[in-house]
């Protein structure tokens, strides 16, 4: 048998796919998702593999139980998540679940939205000799969340860099108050990328002061990353690699 493939899919652009995902997708017999931020990827490159959407939502355990379907059945199984297969998404819950059930798996890590944003707009997170220390954090609106924040806040005084993943603007007033609570000031540089990757990627610089108001005033589409640091700042606003090699920053 086959080992399943757990795949990161990186932020979305097919481009930033790693050569030993691409290789792993382009064997597949079986390529199984639930979420991702668009279907740009499968249709750039046409995998040769049956693609399967299970929403988990409706089954949790549909997933975990359609890999095991097609494992046995000796087919080569990749299952595709957004980012990094072990940071956000409920990757190693899956990977316990496979490993209970004895099922062969490896693992091909991915671009995590926060990596990708710091490169595609050019977003020092750290400073050599300054700032050592750098933090994913995913906000949701209750309050073991918000006194997490709050303890985390504190490092911001020293240099060290946030990354806050949010699903909307209506919690940017909450971030604001719970992270100058321990003393941040009002005028630390804030970053607020949108859409990474994608063709409608944007990106905007301002202030935790300013935030708030300066979010209201755009479109900025979901999913959005709030990056919050003393060296934070957009060197520049051109990607790195273009996407599909047309697209013009």
């Amino acid at each position: 048998m086959f080992p399943v493939v757990i795949i990161g899919m990186g932020p979305g652009n097919p481009e930033l796919l790693t050569l030993a995902a691409k290789n792993a997708l382009e064997e597949a017999d079986v390529i199984l998702f639930d979420c991702m931020p668009d279907d740009t990827l499968l249709k750039t490159f046409q995998f040769k593999g049956e693609i399967i959407a299970i929403d988990k939502k409706i089954d949790p355990t549909a997933m975990v139980d359609t890999m095991e379907k097609h494992y046995r059945a000796g087919k080569k199984v990749c299952r595709l998540k957004p980012g990094d297969a072990l940071m956000f998404n409920g990757g190693g819950k899956e990977v316990r679940a496979l490993k209970a059930k004895g099922i062969d798996f490896r693992m091909i890590p991915g671009i995590t939205a926060s990596c990708a944003a710091a490169n595609i707009f050019a977003v020092p997170i750290t400073e050599m000799d300054e700032s050592d220390v750098s933090v994913n954090f995913v906000y949701h609106d209750n309050e073991t969340n918000h006194s997490l924040l709050k303890d985390l806040a504190g490092i911001l005084k020293y240099g060290s860099t946030i990354h806050i993943y949010f699903a909307n603007t209506d919690c940017i007033g909450q971030i604001v108050e719970i992270i100058t609570s321990v003393g941040v000031t009002l005028d630390m540089p804030v970053v607020v990328a949108s859409r990474i990757s994608a063709k409608d990627e944007t990106s905007v610089k301002t202030t935790l002061g300013k935030v708030e108001a300066t979010l209201r005033s755009l479109d900025m589409k979901r999913p959005m990353l709030f990056i919050v640091g003393k060296y934070v700042e957009i060197l520049s606003k051109k990607q790195i690699i273009p996407f599909l090699m047309t697209s013009e920053h």
